[in-house]
């Protein structure tokens, strides 16, 4: 069922939950939603009055609800084949089913009036908060061609000085930019990362020294996946991560990376690593082909692929994610739940409103059962039902 898109919300309140607030987990709690945002968490037993609306949720646990900062697609849905506000609701209505209450739209690499279109599209949203929306992400098209996995190598080009011009200028729209570092300027870098632009690094065949002589990469887009190696002789991009730990998103499905290979990140980069889907079009679906931006793509055992055997994305939810990381990774649930909320909206500088709950911070919440499964949804107050 979509979200009631009526402006004026009641006061509410959630009682006698357990709140997973971002550190440690409270039992027998009440909150208080107004409007967007949370009012209040306390005890039970301190409460001496309440709003009207009651919603009992004994056995739950409330966290904040999930981030996903790379979203290519779900719901049988794809941005790259279908740049238009219907496909980002279909989107969101997808992630809540699975916890996730906000996300970066991302587009991998494309042409020029594509890039532009997507921009346009976020940039002309009127309440992308109200739709899960903390902005864009663009992987591409200045990546490296020699690491370019699914990526489409014809689109592939320079980040240039107007290229560079045209994402400040659109500054509200992107959030995140994924790049190969080797391939662009540390000009470019800084017009970007002064405009408040994320860098990440990514699809790059840089060297390690390559990377320690540029400045401004804040992040690692899908770790060990389309970068260099750690190598005795060589430490690359992977070995460069896990020394100087900028924020890193890791797809936790055991495909992209191996359950022990996301163990051996976390004990490297701990509250810097975070999990993503980066989902393409069968996410949240049974479907076993699609259309991966203009090329024909299947899905085998869960693993996304072209024909060739390439991965073309992943079909993973968050809360798949979670389970992963608990049950294959040997994470606790807490810090799970971290990895898919808090540390998220570290990475992207908006842990002030959004990955705790807390009196203040945004009203987006998950109640999960003891099973860790979804039992309903909070976005920015409003009731989801999966």
């Amino acid at each position: 069922m979509p979200i009631s898109t009526k402006k004026m919300l009641p006061a509410f309140a959630l009682t006698n939950v357990d709140v997973f607030d971002g550190d440690k987990v409270l039992n027998n709690q009440v909150i208080v939603i107004e409007g967007q945002t949370i009012k209040s968490v306390a005890p039970m037993e301190s409460v001496t009055s309440l709003p009207e609306i009651q919603i009992a949720s004994p056995g739950l646990l409330a966290t904040a609800g999930f981030i996903d900062l790379q979203l290519n697609g779900c719901g049988g849905v794809l941005l790259n084949s279908a740049i238009e506000e219907k496909t980002l609701t279909v989107m969101n209505h997808t992630n809540l089913i699975s916890g996730t209450t906000q996300y970066l739209p991302t587009l991998v690499t494309s042409s020029q009036a594509d890039l532009c279109k997507a921009v346009e599209l976020v940039e002309g949203l009127k309440n992308p908060e109200e739709q899960g929306i903390l902005g864009l992400h663009l992987e591409g098209p200045f990546i490296n061609k020699k690491k370019k996995g699914a990526h489409a190598q014809q689109y592939i080009r320079e980040l240039d000085t107007a290229a560079a011009d045209y994402l400040t200028e659109h500054k509200s729209a992107v959030k995140v930019l994924t790049v190969a570092p080797e391939c662009v300027s540390q000009e470019v870098i800084n017009k970007l990362t002064s405009a408040g632009i994320i860098v990440s690094m990514g699809h790059t065949n840089a060297t390690y020294e390559q990377l320690e002589n540029k400045q401004g990469i804040v992040m690692a887009t899908h770790l060990y996946n389309a970068m260099t190696p750690l190598t005795s002789r060589e430490p690359g991009a992977v070995g460069y991560v896990l020394n100087h730990r900028p924020y890193s998103g890791i797809i936790v499905d055991g495909i992209h990376s191996d359950f022990a290979a996301v163990r051996l990140a976390h004990e490297h980069l701990g509250e810097r690593l975070f999990m993503v889907t980066d989902a393409v079009t069968p996410a949240g679906t049974d479907l076993t082909e699609f259309d991966m931006a203009g090329t024909a793509a299947f899905v085998s055992q869960g693993k996304c692929h072209f024909a060739d055997g390439t991965i073309a994305g992943a079909s993973i939810t968050m809360i798949k994610g979670i389970h992963n990381l608990i049950d294959k990774v040997g994470l606790s649930r807490e810090e799970a739940l971290r990895m898919a909320s808090l540390y998220p909206a570290q990475a992207v500088n908006m842990a002030h409103q959004y990955g705790r709950i807390k009196a203040g911070y945004k009203a987006n919440i998950t109640l999960l059962n003891a099973d860790n499964e979804v039992n309903s949804v909070y976005q920015m107050g409003r009731r989801f039902n999966p």
